[in-house]
């Protein structure tokens, strides 16, 4: 089970990575509720975990954030 917060009105919950020969390190998330099957991450988290880099997108919130 993931237990979660609210943090400023949004859902929240942190996801603690691990790695082998590396320490551990936790990114917090907020819970998408329109999730449509892609995951960002932090460009340091992408680098730490050795995944191949895809893309960036930049993107407008609701709020024009």
């Amino acid at each position: 089970m993931i237990n979660g917060i609210i943090k400023n009105g949004r859902a929240t919950v942190n996801i603690i990575f691990r790695l082998p020969n590396k320490p551990d390190f936790t990114i917090e998330f907020v819970i998408d509720t329109g999730f449509t099957g892609d995951l960002c991450l932090p460009s340091a988290a992408v680098t730490l975990i050795n995944l191949p880099f895809l893309y960036e997108l930049p993107a407008n919130l609701a709020n024009n954030s």
